[in-house]
């Protein structure tokens, strides 16, 4: 299912941006763990920045020692980036990561209320 997420990302030389992004999580179930994020940013061609150097990318999300923590990967199908590309997608890993624990956590109470 597809999820759309508001990221406020403040950048020195360019101040606070929003982007607007659509995102799927899909476990892999070749490799337990693991969660891949394909990432969309819903900007119309003539709104995107200029540091920005694609609007496509994936996250994936490895979990370490039973959830306690997590390894983030990034790729894109740019083999450079810059400062702001690569805070901007630092940021975007941590929303999507914290939007699906909120989600998740909101399952988890539903589910208690039920019973």
């Amino acid at each position: 299912m597809s999820e759309t997420i508001n990221v406020l990302v403040h950048l020195p030389d360019f101040g606070i941006i929003d982007l607007p992004i659509a995102y799927t999580l899909n476990t892999d179930h070749k490799r337990p763990g693991v969660s891949i994020a394909n990432c969309k940013i819903l900007l119309d061609d003539e709104n995107l920045p200029e540091w920005l150097f694609t609007t496509t990318f994936s996250i994936a999300y490895t979990s370490l020692a039973d959830g306690i923590a997590y390894m983030v990967s990034v790729s894109t199908d740019w083999q450079s980036t810059n400062r702001s590309h690569e805070t901007m997608l630092s940021i975007v890993s941590s929303y999507i990561k914290l939007n699906e624990d909120k989600m998740a956590l909101n399952r988890q109470m539903a589910h208690v209320e039920q019973a």
